[in-house]
């Protein structure tokens, strides 16, 4: 992904700041956030933790002169964000790096709040002739108090690639990234069990900064990403007859509009995408009724040399109508290691108490006991249809 052409407001800002570069002050660059970005999680012999540091230091070895400022602010939401960052840009810089919002997933804030407080935070940026770049949150453990599954923190990272890409604003994708890295949570997490979000490692924290420092010099190293999908991954009771739609971003050199394809529970049906290579959509009416669970699964690559390649399930829903085996908590059709490993979370657990899950009592007993492991390790190993 490289940084887009700036909006003639921004060249304006260019021509402003042309004095200052004569003078050889740094670019200063604002990472804006919460504790991702404040580095919770890091080495602590690091006197200064986090992913700005590190990127700062991949700049000036690649001879840029770049001073960038953390500016994270462990717990904070984006309402709170939103308030702060008039304080922030007072102070001055050049490129603003804006990723918030793991706590609004945390404290169920809605999409829409998150949305709003993300684009007047990018907005309030130009205005000071600040550039903003967008970035995605990353993937949330599967251990996390609220959406260990993703779904939630998903469906707003692909807004916020739509929120990029409708106001022409660049976009660092480190959910994308991340979810490439093997063994994810075991290397590149911060292994500490009260941490029910997820924040990175030494080595998570390496990633990131190369992610950012990628985007900032040009670098296209992410491919094609979806943006708004219908039905939503995670969505329930879903039409029979339901059309799929996906929208399909590239922030670099564009979409390979003719190697990209949609798959529906494995079968390519063939869609021709729609729009351009920066964004196109993709579109399919099923001839018959869908049934059951839906996998919708996503190959594309874009025009970079080397290509960047995309091949994975960007959505999974299910249709109305379909019965589950107890058990099989996470609605994927079989009852395996997965849900057991949910469950067991909870075992033990009585109502009132923060780990208990009523869909794993099913006895209705208020308490989450042998009983119920019984009923799951009947079906074990068993699909669901």
């Amino acid at each position: 992904m490289r940084l887009r052409a700036a909006p003639l407001v921004l060249l304006a800002g260019v021509a402003l700041a042309a004095p200052r570069a004569a003078t050889a002050q740094p670019m200063t660059y604002i990472a804006f956030g919460d504790s991702i970005t404040a580095g919770t999680g890091d080495d602590p012999a690091r006197t200064e933790p986090g992913y700005p540091p590190r990127l700062q230091q991949l700049l000036i070895n690649a001879g840029r002169s770049a001073v960038v400022v953390n500016e994270g602010l462990p717990g904070e939401k984006t309402p709170q964000g939103l308030t702060r960052i008039d304080s922030v840009l007072d102070r001055g810089g050049d490129i603003l790096l804006l990723m918030e919002g793991s706590n609004d997933v945390s404290t169920e804030i809605s999409q829409e709040t998150t949305l709003f407080d993300l684009d007047e935070m990018a907005r309030k940026a130009v205005q000071r002739l600040v550039r903003p770049v967008h970035a995605t949150l990353i993937p949330r453990l599967p251990r996390a108090n609220v959406d260990p599954e993703n779904i939630i923190n998903q469906q707003l990272n692909e807004q916020i690639r739509d929120l990029a890409g409708i106001q022409s604003r660049d976009l660092v994708d480190p959910f994308e990234a991340f979810g490439k890295l093997d063994d994810l949570f075991n290397r590149f997490y911060f292994a500490d069990p009260e941490d029910h979000v997820g924040h990175p490692n030494a080595a998570g924290y390496d990633t990131m900064a190369r992610v950012f420092f990628d985007v900032l010099t040009g670098r296209d190293s992410t491919p094609p990403v979806e943006g708004l999908i219908v039905p939503f991954h995670g969505q329930r009771r879903v039409p029979p007859s339901e059309s799929i739609f996906v929208t399909l971003w590239d922030f670099g050199a564009g979409i390979d509009l003719a190697n990209t394809d949609l798959l529906v529970n494995d079968v390519d049906v063939e869609v021709v995408p729609q729009g351009n290579a920066e964004r196109a959509e993709l579109r399919y009416d099923p001839p018959a009724p869908l049934a059951n669970v839906v996998r919708v699964r996503l190959r594309s690559r874009d025009l970079a040399t080397p290509a960047n390649t995309v091949d994975r399930e960007i959505a999974r829903f299910v249709i109305s109508g379909t019965v589950f085996l107890q058990g099989d908590f996470n609605q994927d059709g079989r009852v395996d290691g997965v849900d057991l490993v949910r469950f067991a979370r909870s075992f033990g657990a009585s109502r009132g108490q923060s780990r208990y899950v009523g869909a794993y009592d099913f006895n209705q007993d208020d308490v989450i006991d042998g009983v119920d492991l019984a009923v799951l390790a009947a079906n074990f190993g068993r699909s669901s249809f």
